[in-house]
């Protein structure tokens, strides 16, 4: 039976390294050698070429930003991260520099068949567990910077629909305000983020997510 291609396995857990092995060796891919060192990892690129390279980042052995770099030099291989001990920051930049996916060590049979098709496809796929604590991890950044500018869940309404473009009488019809009180909060609103004019707070709405760039580019009411 041909294989599926070579994968080689970075982690510091010999149980977790044979479990992932004999998972994967079962599909029908070639094993490279397992790596327990960030060391062992860089010698395996070089002599056996892998196709797919998980990493472990169990207790921080392994340097994911040098060895996306090293891959990048050597040949290309896609990298899959195995993060049990999610973090957003890390899980960010790995992103950006150039990680096709996020797993866990939980990851269902279903979840590592839909790894695989974005892979086929050369997109980035990120498991449920670590998108939800992405997800719940952003609301959180959110809420305490609305609690230390002293910002009311009625003013972050309003800050989304001056983003969306609408002027004060829309609001207030939408919101069931006067316009005299949507336009105190607007001045309050403006008072509390630093800026003098609705530009303001709309780099704000983007900033938090509240609306995207292109919903504001592409918007009929801008």
């Amino acid at each position: 039976m041909n294989s599926k291609g070579k994968i080689l396995v970075a982690s510091p857990r010999f149980l977790f390294r044979a479990g992932v092995e004999s998972v994967f060796s079962n599909m029908g891919f070639t094993i490279i050698l397992d790596s327990k060192t960030q060391d062992e990892l860089e010698r395996n690129i070089v002599n056996h070429s892998p196709d797919l390279v998980f990493i472990d980042s169990k207790d921080g052995c392994f340097k994911i930003e040098k060895t996306i770099a090293f891959l990048s030099i050597t040949k290309p291989a896609k990298t899959i991260l195995i993060a049990d001990d999610i973090k957003k920051t890390p899980c960010e930049l790995y992103l950006k520099v150039g990680v096709k996916g996020i797993i866990t060590s939980s990851i269902s049979e279903n979840e590592l068949g839909d790894l695989f098709k974005a892979l086929e496809k050369n997109e980035v796929y990120i498991v449920d567990k670590v998108k939800e604590f992405l997800l719940v991890d952003e609301a959180l950044d959110f809420k305490n910077t609305c609690a230390e500018l002293n910002i009311s869940q009625r003013e972050v309404e309003i800050i989304k629909l001056i983003s969306e473009g609408f002027i004060n009488k829309e609001i207030a019809d939408k919101l069931f305000l006067s316009t005299h009180t949507v336009n105190t909060h607007r001045k309050n609103i403006m008072n509390k983020l630093g800026v003098n004019n609705a530009s303001g707070i709309v780099l704000f709405a983007v900033k938090e997510k509240l609306i995207s760039p292109k919903e504001f580019l592409f918007s009929s009411k801008h």
